[in-house]
């Protein structure tokens, strides 16, 4: 795969303390840059499946249950 250069703007503050870490790690921005990517992304799709499968178990219908049963918990907002 190839790679992509890219540019970014961020906060001064973030990129001091992201370049003392390097140091500190004896690593390079560029890796724990894709390493953060790499992490948000992998946990981006999780919480999505996660989120798809919590909402499937609370609307599945269950014996006794009704839409009022939702609104004592909030989730009149899970489309």
């Amino acid at each position: 795969m190839a790679d992509i250069k890219t540019s970014l703007v961020i906060p001064e503050d973030i990129y001091r303390e992201l370049k003392k870490r390097a140091a500190e790690e004896n690593r390079s921005i560029k890796s724990i840059v894709i390493e953060a990517l790499i992490e948000y992304l992998s946990k981006s799709q999780s919480s999505r499946e996660t989120r798809r499968k919590l909402i499937e178990i609370i609307t599945s219908p269950v014996e006794g249950a009704g839409p009022e049963d939702y609104k004592e918990y909030d989730y009149e907002d899970l489309d």
